[in-house]
C-alpha cells in the first residue's frame, strides 16, 4: 500500500511540492515546470484523491475527519515511503500548512521551506471555531462548497462554466484549463466529467481550519520563504503582519498587481511566483 505521488521530473535536490484543497497537484503543472528545470519536483496526493490510485492506503470518511495534522503525518509518511531527507517543501493553501507541521514534527527532512498563502486565520476567527464546531462546519463558504456543482457533459462546459465564476477571475485561460483537464477525470460510467477532489472532502478541510498555527509558527527554525497574494481573502494583511512578528528570521515576499493577485497565485501568476521562489533558493546557495 503505498502513498500516490506525481513525479514532475527534473534533477538535482528533492522539491516537493504539497498541494491546496480542491486541487490536484498536476493542476500546477505551470508553476512547476520552472522548478523542475533545477529540482527534482515530487508532489504526494492528499489522502481525498487516494481513491483514484489502486493500491493507496484506505481512507475513512470524511465525516471522521478531525483535523489537518492527519495530512501532515500522511505526508511524513510518504517522505519515510520515498526515503527522502534533505528536501525543499514547497506548500500551497492546506499544502503550506501541511509541510510546516511536517517541518515541526521531523525537522531534519527539510532543509528549506516555501509557504504559499497558509491557511493562517486570524486568531479572533480561530477562537470562534474553537468554542463553536458546529457554527464554522455550517459557514456560507463551506456549504457552498458542499454543495457546488461537481459534473460537467464535456470539459468545455466545465470550463465555460468556470470563465465566469469570480474564483477563476484572474486565472489566465491557460491555467484555467489545466484546471479542467487535470481537475476533472471523466467517470466511464456515465462519460461525464467530474471534479476528481470530492466535495465532501473539500467541505470537511473547510470546516475544521487549522487552530495550532499561531502556537506553531515560533518553533518552526527550517529556512521559510513566506509568500502572500497581496488581495488574498485567505492570508489577510493582520495575520500576515502577525506571522513576520512570530517569524522574523524568514523572509516574506508579497505580490501586488492590478488586479492584485490573491490567493491562487500560483495559478494566476505562475511564473512570477516560481521566479520569486528561485531567486530566494538562488541567494540560499540551494
Amino acid at each position: 500500500m503505498t502513498i500516490p505521488y506525481d513525479d514532475f521530473g527534473g534533477s538535482g535536490p528533492v522539491l516537493h511540492f504539497s498541494h491546496p484543497n480542491a486541487y490536484t497537484p498536476r493542476c500546477f503543472r505551470r508553476f512547476l515546470a520552472p522548478l523542475a528545470e533545477r529540482y527534482h519536483v515530487m508532489a504526494s496526493h492528499h489522502r481525498p484523491l487516494w481513491y483514484l490510485s489502486p493500491g493507496a492506503p484506505a481512507v475513512p470518511d470524511p465525516s471522521e475527519f478531525t483535523g489537518w495534522d492527519v495530512v501532515a503525518e500522511d505526508f511524513l509518511r510518504f517522505l519515510e515511503q520515498e526515503k527522502l531527507e534533505g528536501i525543499i517543501g514547497v506548500g500551497h493553501s492546506l499544502g503550506a500548512v501541511v509541510t510546516m507541521k511536517a517541518a515541526l514534527r521531523e525537522p531534519d527532512r527539510f532543509q528549506a521551506l516555501v509557504l504559499i498563502e497558509p491557511v493562517f486565520l486570524p486568531p479572533a476567527l480561530l477562537d470562534a471555531a474553537r468554542a463553536n464546531p458546529q457554527a464554522a462546519a455550517e459557514r456560507p463558504f463551506v456549504l457552498a462548497g458542499l454543495n457546488r456543482r461537481d459534473r460537467w457533459p464535456s470539459r468545455q462546459a466545465a470550463f465555460d462554466r468556470y470563465r465566469q465564476k469570480s474564483v477563476f477571475a484572474n486565472f489566465p485561460d491557460e491555467t484555467l484549463w489545466d484546471y479542467v483537464n487535470e481537475g476533472l477525470h471523466e467517470d466511464p460510467a456515465t462519460g461525464e466529467f467530474v471534479l476528481s477532489y470530492p466535495r465532501a472532502w473539500e467541505g470537511a478541510f473547510y470546516a475544521r481550519p487549522p487552530l495550532d498555527v499561531w502556537e506553531e509558527i515560533p518553533w518552526l527554525d527550517v529556512p521559510t520563504l513566506a509568500v502572500r497574494g497581496a488581495g488574498s481573502d485567505t492570508l489577510f494583511a493582520e495575520p500576515w503582519a502577525q506571522w513576520q512578528t512570530l517569524q522574523p528570521s524568514a523572509a516574506f515576499v508579497e505580490f501586488d498587481g492590478q488586479p492584485p493577485l490573491g490567493h491562487m497565485l500560483t495559478m494566476e501568476a505562475p511564473d512570477d511566483v516560481a521566479a520569486a521562489v528561485l531567486h530566494w533558493l538562488d541567494d540560499r546557495g540551494l
